[in-house]
C-alpha cells in the first residue's frame, strides 16, 4: 500500500498535465521534486529489492513525462511561402476542433459558444498596396477599441519593397504603436488573393476573422453588429455595408452607395443585387467576417486556387451547403476603394504563381449534377479531391439545396429559367434577336422570362437572353440594349411584359412594334392599329437546367423536408 501511495504522487501530476487540467508551470514545478521525495521515502522505508523495482517504474514515468513536455516543442508547419515579418513576435496556430466534436451532424459542432466571441482579427491581403495599406491599418486601429481589436494582420503578397519597410519609414510608425497591434506575414512571390487570405486566416488569433481588402476605411462602430451577428450564430458569415471610398480623404464618400449582396450565376460568376432579406446567397469576397473556429472547421479557402476570383463563390457554398449561413450587417459600414480611371486606384502587381481555373474548380467541387448546365468549364473532379474530407466531415448538402434555399431569386427571378423560346413578330414572321428582328429557327437567339414582378413577388417582369446574365434594358433609335439583369425587378428600364392579347409592353404605356429594315421601335399602346404590334412565343422548350432541378428536387425533397424554409 505504501509503495502504491508514493508512486501515485508523481503519477497524479503527470495525469494532471496530460488531461490539460494543470498549466505547464504547475506540473513542471511539482513533478520532479515530488518524484525525488517519493524515491527517497521508498529508499528509507523499504527493502533494497523493493526500492530498485520502484525506481524502474519511476524511470518509466519520467520518460513518459519527458515526451509530454517536449511535445509542444515540435514546430508548427508554416503555410508555404509565408514567413513572419521582421520584429514580429511568433505566430500561434489556430486551435483545431477535435474530430469527435466536429462531426456530429450537418455542419459539425463548435466548441466555442457565441457568448465567448469578443475579439476581432483584421486580415488584410496586400499586394503592392503601399500607402493604401498604411492608411487602411491606421483607420482600423483608430476606429476599433483595443479590447476588441486583437490584431491587424498585414499579409504582404510579394510587395517590393516589403510593406514592413514602408511602415518603418512612415511617420505614423504604426508598427511600433502599442495601441495598434499590427503583424506582418509575407509571401516572397505574389501568389494571389486566396493564398494571402489563407495565410492570414490560418494565423489569426481573434475570435472573429474579418477579411478586408487592403484599401478600405471602416466607419465608427463598424465592429459592433458584426460581433453581435456571429454571437447569435457562430456558423454565420457576416458582410458589412460596403460603401464607396473617397481617395482624397480616405474615408467614406458623401452620398455613398451601399452594397452587400451578390448571387451565383450558372457561369460561376457573381452579380450584385438587393432585396428585402438580410440573408446573402453569395459574398463579393472583398469584405467578410466569420468566427475563427468556423473558418477552421470549414477549411477556410481552397488551397488549389491561385490568382484572383472564385474564392468568394467557394466560401459562400461552404457556408450554405455545410451548415452555415451568410447575413449582412447594415450598421457596420466599411468604405471600399473601387478600381476606376483614377491612377491612385490602379493595381501595381502581377501574379507570378501558376494560374488556375478557379471558377472551374467551384463548378467541379460544388455543382454536382448541375455541372452539365454550367456555362463555365469545370476542371476534372480529381483536381478537387481536397474538398472531400471536410465535405464528409460536415455532411454537406448537394447544390440543389442552395437553389431551393434561394428559390425566389433563382426561379421567380429567372436566374434558372423554366422555359426558353423565340419571340415572333406576327406580321413579319421574324423573331426578336438581341437588338432587332431576324430569322427564326435553330441557332437563333432564345429568350426567357426574367426578373421578379414586384406586384406579385412571382415571375416575371422582363425578358432575359437565355444562357446569359443580361436582360432587355433601355431603348433608343438603334433598338433594344441588353444590360445586367436586375433580378428583383427594381430597374424600370427592364419592364417588358408579353400581354395576353399579344402586345409586348415596355413600362406602363409603350408597346414594341416592327419598324423598317428589321428594326423595332416603341409606340404608345393606345395608338396601335388592329393587328399591329402582336407577338407570340414559338418553339417553347423546357430548359435543361430546369429539368436537372426538377429531378434533383424530387430526389432530395427539400420542399417536403423544409416546408418553412425561407425563399430569399
Amino acid at each position: 500500500m505504501r509503495q502504491l501511495l508514493v508512486f501515485l504522487i508523481p503519477c497524479s501530476v503527470t495525469l494532471c498535465q496530460v488531461s490539460g487540467a494543470c498549466p505547464s508551470e504547475v506540473h513542471g514545478a511539482l513533478l520532479w521534486p515530488l518524484s525525488v521525495a517519493a524515491l527517497a521515502l521508498q529508499v528509507l522505508l523499504g527493502k533494497r529489492s523493493n526500492w530498485l523495482h520502484f525506481l524502474s517504474l519511476l524511470l518509466m514515468l519520467w520518460a513518459a513525462q519527458a515526451l509530454v513536455l517536449l511535445a509542444p516543442l515540435v514546430p508548427h508547419v508554416e503555410v508555404p511561402m509565408a514567413r513572419i515579418g521582421e520584429g514580429v513576435e511568433g505566430i500561434h496556430p489556430i486551435r483545431e476542433v477535435p474530430t469527435s466534436e466536429a462531426l456530429d451532424g450537418f455542419g459539425g459542432s463548435l466548441v466555442e459558444k457565441g457568448g465567448a466571441i469578443r475579439s476581432i482579427s483584421v486580415v488584410l491581403p496586400c499586394a503592392e498596396e503601399r500607402e493604401n495599406a498604411i492608411r487602411t491599418v491606421e483607420r482600423f486601429c483608430r476606429r476599433t477599441p483595443s479590447d476588441i481589436l486583437k490584431e491587424v494582420l498585414v499579409v504582404d503578397d510579394g510587395s517590393n519593397p516589403p510593406l514592413v519597410e514602408l511602415f518603418k519609414q512612415n511617420d505614423l510608425r504604426l508598427d511600433q504603436d502599442p495601441s495598434c497591434v499590427v503583424r506582418f506575414l509575407r509571401h516572397e512571390v505574389t501568389t494571389g488573393l486566396m493564398a494571402a487570405k489563407l495565410t492570414g486566416g490560418r494565423e489569426a488569433q481573434g475570435d472573429v476573422i474579418a477579411f478586408i481588402d487592403c484599401h478600405c476605411a471602416p466607419q465608427e462602430n463598424w465592429y459592433q453588429e458584426i460581433l453581435e451577428q456571429v454571437r447569435l450564430n457562430p456558423r454565420r458569415m457576416v458582410v458589412p455595408a460596403i460603401t464607396d471610398l473617397d481617395m482624397d480623404t480616405f474615408d467614406e464618400h458623401k452620398d455613398s452607395q451601399v452594397n452587400a449582396k451578390c448571387y451565383l450565376t450558372f457561369d460561376a460568376d457573381f452579380k450584385w443585387f438587393d432585396d428585402e432579406s438580410d440573408f446573402i446567397p453569395t459574398i463579393s469576397g472583398g469584405l467578410v467576417a466569420m468566427g475563427r473556429e468556423w473558418f477552421n472547421l470549414t477549411g477556410g479557402f481552397d488551397e488549389g486556387m491561385h490568382g484572383w476570383g472564385g474564392e468568394n463563390l467557394d466560401q459562400s457554398l461552404r457556408a450554405w451547403l455545410c451548415g452555415g449561413e451568410i447575413v449582412r450587417a447594415k450598421s457596420s459600414r466599411i468604405a471600399h476603394m473601387w478600381r476606376t480611371s483614377d491612377r491612385r486606384t490602379a493595381t501595381h502587381y502581377r501574379i507570378k504563381a501558376r494560374p488556375t481555373n478557379n471558377r472551374g474548380r467551384v463548378v467541379a467541387a460544388w455543382f454536382g449534377p448541375f455541372r452539365e448546365v454550367a456555362r463555365s468549364a469545370a476542371v476534372d473532379e480529381a483536381a478537387v479531391q481536397n474538398y472531400a474530407s471536410f465535405k464528409e466531415r460536415l455532411h454537406c448538402r448537394p447544390f440543389s439545396y442552395f437553389i431551393y434555399r434561394f428559390r425566389k431569386l433563382y426561379l421567380e427571378g429567372g436566374v434558372l429559367a423554366r422555359e426558353s423560346f423565340q419571340l415572333q413578330e406576327v406580321s413579319s414572321g421574324l423573331c426578336l434577336q438581341t437588338q432587332k428582328l431576324g430569322d427564326c429557327g435553330p441557332g437563333r437567339s432564345r429568350l426567357q422570362l426574367g426578373n421578379v414582378d414586384r406586384s406579385t413577388g412571382k415571375c416575371c417582369s422582363g425578358l432575359r437572353i437565355h444562357g446569359s446574365n443580361n436582360c432587355f434594358d433601355y431603348f433608343d433609335k438603334s433598338g433594344i440594349h441588353p444590360y445586367a439583369c436586375d433580378v428583383m425587378g427594381r430597374n424600370m428600364n427592364q419592364q417588358y411584359r408579353l400581354l395576353e392579347d399579344g402586345r409586348l409592353q415596355k413600362g406602363d404605356t409603350d408597346c414594341m412594334v416592327a419598324g423598317s429594315g428589321q428594326r423595332v421601335s416603341l409606340k404608345p399602346c393606345s395608338d396601335l392599329q388592329p393587328g399591329e404590334g402582336l407577338w407570340k412565343k414559338i418553339d417553347v422548350q423546357e430548359t435543361k437546367e430546369y429539368q436537372v432541378y426538377r429531378r434533383e428536387l424530387a430526389n432530395d425533397q427539400w420542399d417536403t423536408k423544409f416546408p418553412q424554409l425561407p425563399d430569399n
